[in-house]
């Protein structure tokens, strides 16, 4: 019946495998197609949710305006494929970046008479006397006569210019320090900021005293300007480089790779306001509608066929302000790809995204465009191997071609199978039969010992006090020896049964170890045994004193039973940290390595000496009481030369 069915089972794997291999190919590209379209959907969608995880957080407005900046600048520093946030009030002013025009309306005309006056003698001194101490002077007091902010910025610009002129670079670069710390977004009439006249002039410090409070300064002021407090202009671009040079040529180096990231950043939204300022200012006005399709929380894709395919602006205009974000594709493709990669699919996949489609694209592969974000990139997966399909068709042939032999296998397997469990059948039986006849004879030897001695007594063939104790002394050690036998027989029968009871009580360990040579104490006189102990006598343990006992009765009584010549056994008691060990150490004829590994098995006995019986279980009971009390046990032999077994118990009470 089980070749019968081996071969009707074979015979309809055949037949469903020559079949399936036929189909086996249009299959799999077709499921190739679905995971390539699942991988695609979820790109797009792992796309969307980045998105939606920026513009979720500005759904409102926030006022005040430095704190909507602030806010803004704040997630494109936490998203590396923000290339760029910016914020712009409704009459298409730009807040951030911060760029200055040329202002309507001239400041004189809020300035006192006083100011004009006083400036004018300093301008008077400066350009016509060349008398800088008293244009600087003029200058000061005007300070003192200015009406606003710009009228004390351009005071203190023209002192720090004539400081300049007179040499005193200290005094000048005080002067801006004032300018940067309490009029940073003063501009002069031409809409250039004061301190872009700071910048031009740090170009010019070469003491190397001055260098590191110039630097000090100069990073302060490229921080203002690039987080909006300093407004830019259309001279910074060229300021910022002629800062680079000077600083590469300094011989300072501390703040240098702030300043260079500062000015990177700076020319980064110069480039950005110059690129997109037209059509983010047109989106107020409501052009190019057509381009600006709602896509999340509001905002909408500003589409610009002139920009890059991978660049994404996102605008959203609302009550007060518009603002938004510039979006680096291909930075935030490489963000996604890393989570769409952990995705179980069957095959693995590589995703492009080529500039534009092409003619000369992969067999099986898989392009769509990534609306509504990105509507002129598309998104290409193709396989990694594209020789997979192949492969699949071969490695599956000799799966299904194999196939038979292994159901051949698979029947001498289990022909093999039933054989050995019917010989390990025979084996326990045979086990289970020489166990009976060694625990008949076992049983046997003790008690005609007992009924003779027992005999001699009673028909009073013994007259002598002395004689009748050595017989009586007899009976009792053969009673203990079959109390033994028997105390083993039911402990393992609980063991097997999975029932045995344990009764913990705090015992002291040498006192048991006592205890149990002197239930031995007649066989180790009778063998002559010299017994050598080493024991700690403080040693206390919460044990079953009655099971431990016979655990260590059964090794005693194994080194006595199996002892060569020399009749000698060693038991050392001690504490090894958290454990307390105990040792047994013979003389005897020794375990062979193959056997050793087998001695705890139940019904097992090494190959004993002549005359020697037993059970089979002594040491199977030994190793069932130890592991029950949390310990091990570990045996060491060699043969003729003796045997060590080392009972090794987990003492709870010294960790605490």
């Amino acid at each position: 019946m089980f070749i019968l069915a081996v071969l009707v089972s074979g015979s309809i794997l055949t037949y469903f495998s020559i079949n399936n291999i036929s189909n086996l190919k249009e299959l799999t590209e077709k499921r190739i197609l679905e995971e390539q379209r699942d991988l695609a959907a979820q790109f797009t969608e792992n796309l969307g949710q980045e998105i939606e995880g920026i513009t979720g957080r500005f759904e409102q407005e926030i006022i005040p305006s430095r704190l909507f900046i602030d806010s803004l600048r704040k997630s494109a520093n936490a998203h590396v494929f923000i290339k760029q946030s910016f914020l712009l009030q409704n009459n298409g002013v730009f807040l951030y970046p911060n760029f200055s025009f040329i202002p309507e309306n001239s400041a004189n005309a809020n300035r006192s008479s006083r100011y004009r006056t006083t400036f004018s003698k300093g301008e008077t001194a400066e350009f016509q006397s060349n008398n800088f101490r008293l244009a600087s002077n003029h200058y000061r007091s005007a300070i003192k006569y200015g009406q606003n902010a710009t009228d004390s910025a351009k005071a203190m610009n023209a002192v720090a210019r004539v400081s300049i002129k007179s040499g005193e670079t200290e005094k000048a670069l005080n002067q801006y320090n004032s300018i940067l710390n309490n009029f940073c977004n003063a501009t002069d009439e031409y809409g250039i900021p004061y301190l872009n006249f700071a910048i031009r002039n740090f170009v010019t410090v070469h003491d190397t005293a001055l260098v590191a409070r110039v630097l000090k300064s100069a990073a302060l002021c490229l921080e203002k300007m690039e987080s909006g407090e300093i407004p830019l202009a259309w001279q910074t671009e060229e300021l910022l480089v002629q800062f680079s040079e000077w600083l590469k040529n300094s011989s300072f180096q501390k703040n240098k790779k702030r300043i260079a990231d500062l000015t990177s950043r700076i020319q980064q939204q110069i480039n950005f306001f110059n690129r997109w300022q037209n059509e983010i200012s047109a989106t107020l006005e409501n052009e190019n509608s057509l381009n600006h399709q709602q896509v999340s929380h509001s905002f909408r894709v500003l589409n610009s066929y002139s920009a890059s395919p991978t660049e994404l602006l996102l605008v959203n205009s609302g009550e007060h302000f518009t603002y938004g974000f510039l979006i680096d594709g291909d930075a935030l493709f490489q963000s996604t790809l890393k989570e769409v990669s952990n995705m179980d699919t069957e095959f693995d996949y590589s995703i492009a995204f080529p500039l534009g489609y092409s003619n000369n694209q992969p067999d099986i592969s898989y392009t769509a465009l990534l609306n509504p974000w990105f509507p002129r990139q598309p998104l290409r997966i193709k396989l990694d191997d594209e020789n997979a399909i192949p492969k699949i068709i071969r490695k599956r042939s000799w799966i299904y071609g194999v196939a038979s032999t292994l159901l051949l296998v698979a029947m001498l397997l289990g022909i093999y199978l039933i054989l050995r469990d019917i010989a390990r059948e025979k084996r326990l039986a045979r086990l289970r039969a020489d166990f009976i006849s060694n625990v008949t004879h076992e049983l046997k030897t003790p008690l005609t010992s007992i009924y003779m001695f027992t005999e001699s007594l009673l028909l009073g063939r013994v007259k002598p006090a002395k004689a009748k104790n050595e017989y009586l002394s007899v009976i009792l050690k053969e009673s203990e020896r079959l109390k033994r036998m028997i105390s083993n027989i039911l402990e393992f029968s609980k063991m097997e049964k999975g029932k045995p009871d344990y009764f913990f009580t705090v015992t002291n360990m040498a006192a048991l170890i006592n205890g149990s040579l002197q239930e031995m104490d007649y066989w180790l006189e009778k063998e002559n045994f010299e017994v050598i102990t080493e024991l700690d006598e403080s040693i206390e343990m919460k044990v079953d004193a009655d099971k431990l006992k016979q655990a260590f009765v059964n090794l005693i009584s194994n080194a006595v039973k199996y002892s060569c010549a020399e009749k000698k056994l060693e038991i050392k008691l001690y504490r090894n940290k958290h454990d307390v060990e105990v040792e047994f150490r013979d003389q005897g004829i020794g375990i062979s390595q193959k056997q050793l590994s087998r001695i705890f098995e139940k019904f097992f006995r090494a190959d004993p000496k002549e005359g020697i019986s037993g059970t089979g279980l002594g040491l199977t009971v030994v190793k069932e009481i130890v592991e029950a009390h949390g310990g091990t046990i570990n045996a060491e032999s060699q043969v003729n030369k003796g045997s060590k077994f080392s009972v090794i118990l987990h003492d709870k009470t010294a960790e605490l």
